[in-house]
């Protein structure tokens, strides 16, 4: 009896755990069903919010194209169109490089780079930014400060895109004939540190008390207008918070509707000991075209969109322009030629049959006088520093991303040609 009331015990707490087991198991089930939903639904939203992003510059480019090719004889309208379509395409370039830096982001693969950068150029760079962002719209700009003669340690370019993002939201969100502010507050340095305070303020819609919990999360964007998102996919100010966060400080926000918005971002950063690197001397257009007419470059690059373009660039200032259609063929045009024929190489990287690493590896090889010294300038779509790295490793003089810009290019091409061999 003893023994089959055990066995009957067994049977029931078998049971029982079998069906715990089965109603866990379906819970969690259940559970990863809902994650992969939700997962779904994120990806939905992205996506859809992705493409609206791009689909709107892109309508403005393919109309602008479409009407500017009828104002040929309207230099006027089509300026007018030509503009309209730069600034579509700065916008997409925008949004691709945020989705570039979310993407790191995530990945834990974005990193500061730090190197020495004068406090007064930033400020300058502020200004110069700012002066034709406001007067688009009428907005009075102000940025009252005392002279600060430090040079910090700090990656450059994030340190100014996080007041970049800032100010062009507040413009962005502050109606015509509005006001924004960006103060340096507080400010003192100890142990070597500049400590500070920056504050972006503006006295435009602002923002809901709900909106300001998650504003610095990812593609969030409050509604205005009955309803409506502002433009851009809500990515800039996620950015800014990492790249604080990177730095370690701190950054937060006080905001009411139709009154205004206040950012306060603070930061101790390191003084630098030594002083920033000089920048590219930028030269007037006449010397320009003084120090390149005439001069041959070997544009070595396999889309033939790219070679028209850089084609055209360089023969704006008179440079007289050979191709080849990748680092082979770049290479046997190089030996082919009398030592000194050529006067530069732009080398684009991704290239079939032979790559631009390869290749300009393969040229600082060859027995010919000019081998070692001639410029090699790389022209890449990838402008992260271990692409610059491999560059430099492979013999190359100077790193240009694409799209090029023309300006750019011009004034990297007369520092070298200019350089003493």
């Amino acid at each position: 009896m003893e023994q089959a009331m055990l066995i009957a015990v067994l049977i029931a707490a078998l049971v029982g755990l079998f069906l715990f087991d089965t109603v866990r198991l379906r819970r969690m089930q259940a559970q990863r069903d809902a994650a992969k939903e939700e997962v779904a639904e994120v990806k939905t939203e992205f996506l859809s919010r992705i493409s609206h992003e791009i689909k709107t510059p892109m309508n403005v480019i393919v109309g602008a194209t479409a009407l500017g090719l009828e104002e040929t004889e309207h230099p006027e309208r089509m300026e007018e169109c030509l503009n309209r379509i730069r600034g579509a395409s700065e916008f997409l370039m925008g949004l691709l490089n945020d989705l570039v830096d979310m993407s790191k982001i995530e990945n834990g693969k974005f990193h500061l780079h730090p190197k020495p950068y004068s406090f007064t150029e930033f400020l300058n760079e502020v200004e110069n930014m700012m002066e034709p962002m406001c007067e688009r719209k009428w907005i009075r700009f102000h940025m009252p400060h005392e002279e600060i003669n430090i040079n910090m340690m700090v990656d450059p370019v994030r340190f100014f895109q996080i007041f970049f993002n800032l100010l062009s939201n507040a413009v962005k969100f502050t109606p015509e004939g509005g006001e924004v502010t960006f103060r340096i507050c507080n400010y003192a340095t100890h142990n070597n540190q500049f400590c500070a305070d920056y504050v972006v303020s503006d006295n435009g819609m602002g923002m809901s008390e709900e909106f300001q919990q998650i504003l610095f999360q990812p593609f969030t964007q409050e509604s205005v207008n009955q309803g409506e998102r502002g433009n851009g996919a809500g990515l800039g100010l996620a950015i800014v918070r990492s790249i604080v966060d990177l730095m370690g400080g701190t950054i937060a926000v006080k905001s009411e509707p139709q009154k205004g918005t206040e950012i306060k971002v603070h930061l101790e950063i390191e003084i630098a000991e030594i002083q920033p690197e000089i920048e590219v001397e930028h030269r007037s257009a006449e010397e320009i075209q003084n120090i390149l007419r005439g001069k041959r470059v070997l544009l070595v690059e396999d889309h033939p969109l790219d070679v028209e373009i850089s084609r055209r660039i360089l023969e704006h200032v008179a440079v007289n322009v050979i191709s080849a259609q990748d680092g082979k063929a770049a290479l046997e045009q190089f030996k082919a030629e009398e030592p000194y024929h050529f006067d530069a190489i732009l080398m684009d990287i991704q290239m079939p049959n032979m790559n631009g690493f390869v290749a300009a590896r393969a040229i600082r090889k060859v027995a010919k006088p000019d081998a070692q010294i001639i410029p090699i300038i790389a022209l890449s779509a990838d402008d992260t520093l271990e692409d610059v790295r491999k560059c430099k490793e492979a013999g190359m003089n100077a790193h240009i991303a694409k799209p090029v810009e023309p300006q750019k290019l011009y004034q990297i091409l007369c520092e070298y040609l200019l350089a003493p061999i």
